[in-house]
């Protein structure tokens, strides 16, 4: 039996909430809070495995919540609830440790899922927090390349655009066949991009080319902002 507690400062749809959950075999409402810190007050006595709790909330809201609850009670599960996703919040509440985040706007047997899957350790997110997931990744994916490729341009290097894909995807130890399969390339379209990467690297060693690009990506990181 999972044990849940619901941390919701809108009595209507946390009753609801507890509705839902209350007609599941495997799921028991052990208790409710409607802010942070009656809902600390809560854990401290009930224990519950997996704490169901709104975002927005007076007092104390479900960021700060969701940080105390993973200092303290590092086992035990947080999925986050908001009525919209935005960007800000969502990436707060990953950082804090939540293991969930999903937008209100979905349907009970999703959030009952959601729930077992995040007990048994699994990150929940619902679609429109993956999406704003998936472009912050490509965001960070883009940039950190376009560093990179400021990095080897100012050191003299002449890379193609090409080059520079599929020498970042070298630094993070793609194999041959997956820089072709991300890249939508022929193996041996890949090697010869490679050999022709070692050649302006005067370096005609896979392993020491991936060491040399991560050592310049590094001290490029590393340099401090003036």
């Amino acid at each position: 039996m999972i044990k849940v507690l619901l941390v919701e400062d809108q009595r209507l749809f946390r009753d609801g909430l507890e509705a839902i959950l209350e007609r599941t075999d495997n799921i028991q409402v052990i208790g409710t809070a409607d802010n942070g810190e009656i809902a600390m007050e809560e854990i401290r006595h009930l224990k519950p495995d997996v704490v169901l709790m709104d975002i927005h909330m007076p007092t104390m809201d479900g960021i700060k919540t969701t940080k105390f609850i993973k200092d303290h009670y590092p086992d035990i599960k947080v999925v986050l609830l908001t009525s919209t996703a935005e960007d800000d919040h969502v990436i707060s509440g990953i950082n804090v440790g939540a293991d969930g985040f999903l937008v209100k706007a979905l349907y009970a047997d999703q959030l009952v899922d959601s729930i077992i899957k995040a007990y048994h350790g699994e990150v929940v997110f619902s679609g429109e927090v993956a999406r704003i997931l998936a472009r912050r990744i490509r965001e960070l994916s883009l940039n950190r390349k376009q560093i990179f490729a400021t990095s080897m341009e100012r050191l003299g290097y002449k890379f193609s655009k090409r080059e520079i894909d599929i020498a970042f995807l070298l630094m993070g130890n793609y194999t041959n066949h997956q820089i072709a399969n991300k890249l939508f390339l022929g193996e041996g379209t890949v090697k010869n991009y490679i050999s022709e990467i070692y050649n302006k690297l005067d370096i005609h060693n896979r392993a020491k080319a991936i060491a040399y690009f991560k050592h310049i990506f590094q001290e490029k990181e590393e340099t401090p902002k003036l």
